[in-house]
């Protein structure tokens, strides 16, 4: 797979979504991972719309009560998809991130998108947010490569959703700002980026990372309630993406109604 993973990124380079020298990242397991998904011969719809969903599980989470707001919160998403129109034409992958990062399942089809629980989502660890959004936006470029490579049009979706600034990552917000600025301009990419809580200034952590003002969503209130709501306005932002209503790239607007 590794062999693959950089012949996609190389084709990805000579297709202009990313520039050379952007994805200078580690292609390690995490990113292996979380570029796997459904295989072309697999796809009947004629064009796709690839939901990557980061999810923060550090310690503060726990702290905070929120581990169960956010397992009801991506459940809702997962249903909200799974009624709607769009349902065939959408993959979606799922990522978790503390001290470590774990892809609980790459592209797939809804009915195969795993539900968040007491049993793979529990809060503990530092909040390796840059790390992850850089892992994680390589695999989507990799995958969508390969979508595009066998004459499948796609567009991505990539939100986090995180209750801190980042802890522990090898990468800087400024790489996650030049990867971020490539893809915007590709005009195939939505980033969105979810605060919750008062501990950072969300607004400023996104835009050092490159997401664009109109796909910023801040909760100031820590709580179950405004974690949910969040999570409500993550989930019809999405199917109104996968609708074609919100255009991929630096205007996306992603949370403007």
């Amino acid at each position: 797979m590794s062999g693959e993973l950089k012949t996609l990124l190389q084709h990805a380079v000579a297709s202009g979504v990313v520039s050379p020298g952007t994805l200078t990242g580690n292609l390690g397991s995490m990113v292996v991972a979380g570029a796997a998904g459904r295989a072309l011969e697999d796809i009947t719809a004629s064009d796709v719309t690839l939901i990557t969903l980061l999810v923060d599980a550090s310690s503060s989470i726990a702290d905070r009560h929120l581990e169960q707001a956010v397992r009801d919160g991506q459940n809702a998403l997962v249903d909200a998809f799974d009624g709607s129109r769009e349902r065939d034409s959408v993959l979606m992958a799922l990522w978790t991130f503390a001290h470590e990062q774990k892809v609980l399942h790459g592209y797939v089809p809804v009915d195969d998108a795993v539900r968040l629980d007491a049993k793979n989502y529990r809060g503990g660890g530092s909040t390796r947010l840059y790390d992850t959004w850089c892992d994680a936006l390589t695999a989507n470029v990799a995958y969508a490569q390969r979508l595009r490579d066998g004459g499948t049009p796609c567009r991505s979706v990539v939100v986090v959703v995180t209750d801190g600034e980042d802890v522990g990552s090898s990468r800087s917000a400024g790489e996650c700002a030049r990867l971020s600025r490539d893809l915007l301009a590709s005009e195939q990419f939505v980033l969105a980026f979810v605060g919750v809580g008062p501990g950072a200034s969300f607004e400023q952590v996104a835009r050092a990372m490159g997401v664009p003002d109109g796909c910023v969503l801040v909760q100031p209130d820590a709580t179950p309630a405004a974690l949910r709501a969040a999570f409500l306005m993550v989930s019809r932002s999405a199917i109104r993406a996968s609708q074609g209503k919100i255009a991929p790239g630096v205007n996306a607007g992603f949370f403007t109604p």
